[in-house]
């Protein structure tokens, strides 16, 4: 629930580039031999981090040694992913300037905002040059070699609110009257927006039109190389009956409405493009701790998408002297609470939407440096919010340089891994990646990304739990993409990339986890300041 980069309407840029969170508070919210260094060969500005993947037709899924379920490429290789938002009402605005930074920075994707009002903005005329544009992003993003989840966006609903998303002819609210809130995320409490989403799922003539909405999309995209997939509806809301408290409110319209309304979606659109995956959203209740009750949704390919944001850092940076309490707890009850629906429904995970609004700010290396380690830990991959240059959540500043604290989310990472995974963990203080997985079905490398410029200025060396020669490497500078192929024992590997002059080694842990473990690393601790 974020307003456009840049800012809509009465929000300056910077801090006020998204909406208020304040109601969150309120209502949700080996020993090994050591082949040598690497040359530091930088990556060329602009390269192409690909080619795309192959066949998407041919993915499935692979289960980690933990019971983690990731997205399976063409040779069975486990896919994780890094990537980034652009939240605009203008797909012109995802420049070739912006995907240049993604793809240098190593970024794999774009989960691209769209909203169903420019679509249709009369019912029954869907707007083809707004589809061009859609259309002209994709083009661009894979000539950087980036893949693009499409997001259908709304923020309270839709225009007839103040904002963007469902159509004003979609939006019924019975005749109640709708009051503006200056805490934005309040709106959201108001009786007509409720309204209107209760019709949403319950009428249906709306549920039909959501449907035709979507294939209109899908019909124009589904042969194109750069689509990943569709992320069905950006964080839902819903009625509060009487009777219920806001809990309540939240697991019934999850059971009872967006659990149908994700299936018939699924359906609809894996019916015409069975290949592409379908992504829906749990509401934020991980945020604070309350599991989703969101049921099965099935599907050729499926994946949940849920958001992290921690609600206690998100209202006091959006309250008028807030004062940022940073609590490391945050993660391991997200992490807890997220991991219900996994356990329960075993298909991937990945987060659509995280990030800080003030980066600059003390004490928020630890919070970003938790976050990637919950992320590691939990899910197959990301999306930073927001992709952009500036203020406010975007990771790059105006001058195109990586902005603190958040610019550590440009760092080595396995994108494809030839095997079950384990674990795949960043130790920035030894700027040490180490991947350790278990034999299978997968063939070819495990693939690396390596930022070789800002991780390794001196050049990196390569190891495996293998021993001396039992393993090959290729580094492609260009895409600074570093193929690893480790010899099939039916055993467990670890392969690590670290600094040149590292100390050797790299081994497999002694004990190889075989349940969902969500405990995450203690973050030093943050003193409380002003926001």
């Amino acid at each position: 629930m974020r307003t456009t980069e840049p800012t809509r309407g009465r929000r300056r840029a910077g801090l006020r580039g998204r909406p208020r969170r304040a109601v969150a508070a309120v209502a949700v919210t080996s020993a090994a031999a050591m082949l040598g260094a690497v040359g530091p060969l930088a990556t060329p500005a602009g390269a192409v981090q690909g080619p795309l993947p192959g066949n998407l037709a041919s993915w499935s899924t692979v289960a980690g040694t933990d019971g983690r379920v990731y997205m399976a490429d063409e040779q069975g290789r486990a896919r994780q992913w890094h990537g980034g938002n652009h939240k605009t009402t203008d797909p012109d605005t995802l420049t070739d300037d912006l995907l240049t930074a993604a793809a240098d920075r190593g970024m794999d994707h774009i989960r691209l905002a769209v909203f169903w009002d420019a679509l249709e903005p009369t019912q029954g005329a869907y707007d083809t040059a707004y589809l061009d544009k859609i259309e002209a992003a994709l083009d661009r993003a894979a000539a950087h070699g980036l893949m693009v989840i499409i997001d259908m966006h709304q923020d309270v609903y839709g225009p007839a609110f103040g904002s963007r998303g469902v159509p004003t002819w979609a939006t019924r609210t019975d005749g109640v009257p709708f009051t503006p809130h200056e805490v934005w995320l309040q709106n959201y409490l108001e009786p007509a927006v409720q309204n209107a989403f209760e019709h949403l799922y319950e009428d249906a003539d709306l549920r039909q039109a959501q449907i035709d909405a979507w294939l209109a999309i899908v019909n124009r995209v589904r042969n194109h190389a750069a689509v990943l997939g569709y992320d069905l509806l950006n964080e839902p809301f819903g009625k509060i009956r009487p009777g219920e408290d806001f809990f309540q409110a939240a697991a019934r319209v999850e059971r009872e409405q967006l659990t149908p309304m994700y299936q018939r979606l699924t359906d609809a659109i894996s019916a015409v493009d069975p290949v592409h995956w379908v992504l829906f959203e749990p509401p934020n209740l991980a945020s604070l701790g309350i599991p989703t009750s969101l049921g099965a949704v099935n599907g050729p390919h499926v994946a949940i998408y849920p958001h992290m944001y921690d609600a206690a850092i998100e209202s006091a940076t959006y309250t008028p002297g807030g004062v940022i309490q940073y609590d490391p707890a945050f993660f391991s009850k997200w992490a807890n609470a997220i991991g219900t629906y996994t356990k329960a429904h075993p298909v991937p995970l990945l987060v659509g939407e995280w990030g800080i609004a003030s980066p600059d700010t003390p004490g928020m290396d630890a919070f970003v440096l938790d976050s990637l380690a919950t992320l590691d830990k939990v899910g197959s991959g990301w999306s930073v919010f927001n992709w952009c240059k500036g203020g406010g959540y975007c990771p790059v500043d105006a001058a195109g340089n990586d902005r603190p604290a958040i610019g550590q989310i440009f760092q080595p990472y396995a994108r494809a891994i030839a095997g079950a995974p384990t674990s795949s963990t960043w130790a920035p203080s030894t700027r040490t990646l180490t991947v350790v997985y278990r034999d299978g079905a997968a063939t070819g490398p495990t693939d690396i990304f390596v930022p070789e410029s800002r991780a390794y200025p001196a050049g990196f060396v390569v190891e495996t739990s293998d021993g001396p020669g039992a393993f090959t490497q290729a580094f492609d500078a260009p895409s600074g993409v570093l193929h690893v192929t480790v010899p099939k024992t039916g055993g467990d590997h670890a392969i690590c990339v670290k600094p040149t002059g590292a100390p050797p080694g790299c081994a497999v842990p002694q004990a190889t986890p075989t349940t969902t473990s969500t405990t995450v690393p203690t973050a030093v601790a943050v003193p409380a300041f002003t926001g």
